[in-house]
């Protein structure tokens, strides 16, 4: 039998009746002790007329009968109080009262305690033990959401109070961003890949245009290799596409040369190509009188045309080919030599001990000494081989020989690529690129001997404070139970989703690199960063010092894909960067430019920076190996360079289905191209050209008599400019 409470029993098989008699007598009792008080003087009351202990307990527990039978939780638990004050305390049955008006009020600690405390004292022998099992496990569980409830309500407002004003801060950033930069493009995906300053003053902005189709001109869809000049207060003179439309068009690099023209490379119509342009932009003539454009390799998926001109004026335009012989194949890396008027001096392909990898090459760099550094990555080519991707580097001489190459492991196993490189102050090179999530950044001396290595992974755009918000199912709620205590406004659910999101992005993160630049003491990565799918993406900016310090992380960019891809060092010390965004802008995918100080912060559209200086042409520095002759030309072994660190290669024996090679048994490739001219596989312009163009030869065009006039049926509109 279960006790209620509300009708407490305090002894076994005490019927009503006698309940009934003993609160009569006990009624009476007191009356009569209450009618002899009154008589007696109060001052000198004697000690006989109070109520002993036991009676005065007697008379708290009839009165905690009556306040459990009327179901008054407050007054039981203050008859209770009283009794605690007694030598007979409170312990038995009345635990279980006390623990019960707990239950009453919620007050679920309280409750939790004194059910225990019951429980434990009169075990199963007490008259209510069933009834304090069921309480106990009921105030156990709302004890324990309360606990929880209270915990998420202090991480919700200590979360909130950080998370709110660093989001309002990344709007205003955003908003400012949006603000501050520059874009041009038109409907379509605008992308721009490289920039230079002009002799005169002046940007050159290079990437790729993509124009939809006319139905009424008979236009075709078009991805072409696009150029847009732009004043020095970033005003758009002009727009063009240079060797006409195409599917596949875009420039990736661009140089500026001595006399006031441009080194480009890029890709048109399934080939790499590079071309000279001359000041107004258009391709000049070379040694032939024909435009100086010389496709040099058929593109592929991954390919990223370099063309780079050495200090001597050598042209090298490097790349990846995929060469296969006796039906074995491999993907080696080459450099097509050019004289500066564009007629071909020899093709080396690097060979070596390279049969086991793929090499896709990404950047060169040009040192001061006359001599190129290449980076890229070098990743197994049969399908059954599990070893990760190396970043890949080599130096050579403007002639091509080979001075050393190097493949280099990530440090965390995973797959590493080099996507840009500079040259450095001393001799070395910084290069950079991404090893899984992470950036990596590493300083390389003039040897390729590692001087110090950085890795970054994803940031966030909030504070590491912030994620304590995350796991709280009910945020909206824990933040108003936190907000009930203060006066402050509370927020509207959309404001608590909207930072909610920021703070607790999901999907897989993912960072790349596209191009590092010289700035005052030190180097500048760009690139972008996102989560998830890599239609949405915020440009990224990390300032290094000569040493490998990071200076400073920033983040730019908005609700779209943003990349930054090149930037120009300033006067004062700040960075002009270029991009591509579909934040804003005039539709798809636009051009992007806008300014940054020393810091990163947005800075004026104001000094910035002389005209063009580029690399002056020298003669071969003294003690450089001489040109290979035509019978060693292009007979380059790509085998890792000897250092006191010898290269972390993983290496296998041949294995099942290992049939992807070098052509060649010994390690070396044959000779594709004699000294000084051009042999039956020439890739110049005089060999494909017509290939390329389907046609006559274009002529070079002069645009000094209009230099300042949009051509908009060859490039995109201006989009909106903002201050």
């Amino acid at each position: 039998m279960i006790h209620d409470p509300s009708l407490p029993a305090y002894r076994n098989g005490a019927s009503p009746m006698h309940k009934a008699g003993r609160g009569w007598l006990l009624a009476a009792g007191l009356a009569l002790g209450a009618v002899a008080a009154s008589f007696a003087p109060t001052p000198g009351r004697a000690q006989q007329d109070v109520l002993s202990p036991s009676a005065r307990f007697d008379v708290l527990r009839h009165q905690l009968n009556q306040s459990v039978r009327a179901k008054k939780p407050e007054e039981t638990l203050k008859i209770i109080s009283e009794m605690r004050k007694l030598p007979q305390g409170v312990k038995g049955e009345f635990l279980f009262f006390e623990g019960h008006a707990h239950y009453q009020l919620e007050n679920w600690d309280k409750a939790y305690r004194a059910l225990v405390a019951y429980l434990n004292a009169v075990g199963r022998k007490g008259r209510n033990y069933n009834l304090a099992i069921s309480l106990f496990i009921n105030s156990e569980k709302a004890l324990k959401a309360a606990r929880q409830g209270g915990s998420e309500r202090q991480r919700a407002g200590r979360g909130w109070t950080v998370a709110e004003p660093a989001y309002a801060r990344v709007l205003r950033e955003r908003e400012t961003w949006k603000e501050k930069a520059i874009t041009f493009g038109g409907p379509k995906d605008d992308t721009a890949w490289a920039m230079a300053r002009r002799a005169g003053g002046g940007f050159l902005v290079a990437g790729t245009f993509h124009q939809p189709e006319d139905k009424k001109s008979g236009r075709k869809e078009s991805r072409s290799m696009g150029l847009i000049s732009l004043s020095r207060e970033g005003k758009m003179a002009w727009n063009r596409v240079i060797l006409g439309p195409a599917k596949d068009g875009a420039i990736r690099s661009l140089t500026a040369l001595a006399d006031g023209g441009f080194l480009v490379g890029g890709i048109h119509r399934g080939f790499q190509v590079a071309a000279r342009l001359d000041k107004n932009a258009v391709p000049a003539p070379n040694f032939n009188g024909d435009p100086w454009v010389s496709a040099y390799a058929r593109a592929s998926e991954d390919a990223v045309p370099v063309v780079i001109q050495a200090t001597d004026g050598t042209v090298l335009a490097l790349g990846s080919e995929t060469v296969v012989k006796d039906g074995k194949s491999a993907r080696l890396p080459f450099a097509t030599r050019l004289t500066g008027d564009g007629n071909a001096l020899g093709k080396t392909l690097y060979s070596g001990n390279a049969r086991r990898y793929w090499h896709d090459i990404t950047d060169a760099a040009a040192l001061p000494g006359g001599d190129i550094v290449v980076v890229g990555e070098a990743r197994p080519q049969a399908a059954w081989d599990t070893r990760k991707g190396l970043g890949f580097v080599m130096r050579i001489t403007s002639q091509g020989r080979l001075v050393w190459a190097d493949r280099i492991p990530a440090e965390d196993k995973n797959d590493l690529r080099l996507t840009a490189v500079v040259a450095a102050k001393d001799g070395g090179v910084v290069a950079a690129g991404r090893a899984g999530q992470r950036l990596v950044v590493m300083k390389l001396d003039d040897n390729g001997r590692r001087q110090w290595l950085k890795s970054l992974g994803y940031r966030d755009l909030l504070p590491a404070e912030t994620h304590q918000i995350c796991p709280i199912p009910m945020l909206g709620e824990r933040i108003k139970e936190a907000y009930a205590e203060t006066k402050r406004p509370l927020p509207a659910a959309e404001r608590v989703a909207a930072v909610r999101e920021m703070a607790c992005p999901t999907g897989t993160p993912f960072v790349s690199v596209t191009s590092i630049a010289r700035r005052r003491n030190g180097y500048l990565l760009l690139g972008m960063q996102g989560r998830g799918d890599r239609r949405n993406s915020d440009m990224r900016l990390i300032a290094v010092a000569t040493g490998g310090e990071v200076l400073w992380d920033r983040i730019y960019g908005h609700a779209g894909f943003d990349v930054a891809t090149s930037a120009l060092a300033t006067e004062d010390g700040g960075m002009i960067i270029a991009g591509a965004t579909e934040s804003m802008g005039t539709g798809g995918r636009d051009f992007l430019m806008f300014k940054v100080d020393e810091a990163g912060a947005f800075a004026p559209w104001t000094k910035l920076g002389p005209p063009a200086r580029p690399i002056p042409r020298t003669e071969p520095p003294a003690g450089a190996a001489p040109a290979p002759s035509s019978e060693a030309d292009g007979k380059a072994e790509l085998k890792e360079k000897t250092s006191a660190k010898p290269p972390a290669e993983a290496t296998a024996e041949p294995g099942p289905g290992e049939d992807r090679e070098s052509p060649d048994s010994d390690e070396r490739q044959t000779e594709s191209e004699s000294e000084g001219g051009n042999s039956d596989d020439d890739t110049s312009i005089g060999a494909i050209f017509g290939s390329i163009f389907g046609g006559g030869d274009p002529k070079p065009r002069d645009d000094t008599k209009d230099d300042t006039k949009d051509k908009a049926a060859d490039g995109p509109k201006a989009g909106p400019r903002r201050p």
